[in-house]
């Protein structure tokens, strides 16, 4: 178990993470003085998307997923867009118009899962091959999409809605490639999922209206995630083996910050984040 001290000699090596918000996503390395911001990519300033992505459809930012081995970053907007960044040279590789999407992953081959949340075109999961943007390649309900997660050991994709968590298997290749429902869990509390992410041990952190949990898919079991355990509106848990970040709102929908802490909740330290609306935190492991 870590100390505070083994938390600052920890942190003193540069662990960074993607903080999303607004039309930004920022690169941010926690160091013991602080977070020290060494890349933002803004929507506004991509020349290479369409006008609207840049003054719209990328204007609320509420996902931003290192992809790829780190080599690229899958972002989503609530405002209605999808983008694939190159890390290194900050270029969009794929774009897609998607209602309140909400979250994205990378799956073999080049497809790209993305969670719409609720809207007139929304509540579903759309399929999309990377190499061919704003195409969908499937299209299956999702009632309020709100995570998608690839589970590359169960050869799985993982996705949250208002009610469940589904697993899908993936069949096919290109634009051939379909999903196909394999189980389904309900969710505990209030449901109203909100958060999907993937931890160490082969479990994953899920938020509801009502709490965090730990859920287990060999055995379909939530269990209350103790140190965050009653919290609302938590917007996203991300965790690596010695540490977790998550951002609980603060005003509304957002906040000004994340916090860090061991996985059983001990040394917590505020990271705060100026000239932001915050919505997740994602760490680059």
């Amino acid at each position: 178990m870590l100390t505070l001290l083994a938390l600052s000699l920890a942190m003193s090596s540069g662990p960074t993470a993607y903080a999303c918000g607004d039309d930004q996503v920022r690169e941010v390395r926690i160091t013991p003085d602080g977070p020290v911001e060494v890349w933002r990519w803004t929507a506004r300033d991509a020349r290479d998307l369409p006008a609207e992505y840049r003054t719209r459809l990328m204007a609320h930012i509420d996902e931003c997923k290192p992809v790829d081995r780190n080599r690229a970053i899958l972002v989503t907007a609530s405002t209605g867009g999808a983008v694939l960044i190159d890390r290194a040279s900050g270029r969009v590789l794929f774009r897609a118009r998607v209602p309140m999407a909400h979250s994205a992953d990378l799956l073999p081959g080049g497809r790209i899962a993305i969670a719409l949340s609720i809207s007139t075109e929304g509540d579903r999961l759309q399929l999309y091959d990377r190499r061919h943007s704003e195409q969908v390649v499937q299209d299956l309900p999702l009632p309020s999409g709100h995570g998608t997660v690839w589970d590359a050991k169960r050869h799985r994709l993982f996705a949250l809605s208002h009610d469940l968590i589904q697993s899908f298997r993936l069949t096919g290749q290109g634009r051939t490639s379909q999903l196909v429902e394999t189980a389904r869990w309900t969710l505990p509390g209030r449901r109203d999922g909100h958060d999907l992410s993937p931890g160490e041990d082969g479990r994953y952190y899920v938020t509801t209206d009502d709490g965090a949990w730990r859920f287990d898919p060999e055995n379909g079991s939530f269990v209350p995630y103790a140190p965050l355990n009653p919290a609302l509106r938590v917007k996203s848990i991300s965790a690596t083996a010695d540490r977790v970040a998550w951002v609980q709102a603060e005003e509304k929908w957002w906040a000004n910050g994340f916090t860090v802490m061991t996985p059983d909740g001990r040394d917590r330290r505020r990271i705060a984040l100026d000239g932001i609306h915050l919505y997740k935190v994602r760490w680059i492991r």
